[in-house]
């Protein structure tokens, strides 16, 4: 594989910052054309980067993935225990919104970019992690034994459905109670 220049990486990164942020605000149908002027660069130098959009979206859902994979290695080492982990994680979950663009890397995206192994084996690494905080926060009997991921990812689903503006504290600490152990 070729090392890319320091200014192609430093583009590279610009971009997927822009279409990050922009997809999160627009959706992934976002002209490329206004990805590439967020990023401060050539719409000829977006498509050397990503030749097609499926690319691009791979692009921003690794690196989307790989930011919820640090926030939640984050909030492990931030906390003393799994059950406050997982609250800290939670409440930064529906804080920055990168749920709003999961949710939508995840579902109803182009066959090309569901298909990538790359991309999938993240968001399997980042679940696994996911479901090693539930156990251990059952564990310390802090978490309902009968609360597993998927009843998790329903429940970051409800949070990323929330208007923006504003911090969802009352919402979030209802949500959390209810996962509260005995």
């Amino acid at each position: 594989m070729k090392t890319m220049r320091a200014d192609a990486l430093r583009n590279r990164a610009q971009i997927v910052d822009a279409a990050r942020i922009l997809f999160i605000t627009r959706g992934p149908d976002t002209p490329m054309e206004d990805i590439a002027r967020a990023a401060g660069v050539g719409v000829g130098t977006l498509y050397r980067r990503f030749p097609d959009r499926d690319s691009l979206i791979i692009a921003v859902g690794q690196d989307v993935v790989g930011r919820l994979t640090e926030m939640l290695h984050a909030a492990r080492e931030a906390e003393s225990d799994a059950w406050h982990a997982l609250g800290r994680y939670l409440r930064e979950w529906a804080e920055i919104r990168l749920g709003l663009l999961y949710d939508a890397l995840c579902h109803g995206m182009p066959p090309a970019v569901r298909a990538d192994q790359d991309l999938a084996r993240a968001r399997d690494d980042w679940a696994d992690l996911l479901d090693e905080l539930l156990r251990d926060a059952k564990t310390e009997g802090a978490l309902r034994q009968d609360v597993d991921l998927v009843d998790v990812a329903t429940f970051m689903n409800l949070l990323i459905q929330m208007e923006p503006g504003g911090t969802p504290d009352k919402l979030l600490d209802v949500m959390i109670d209810g996962l509260r152990g005995p």
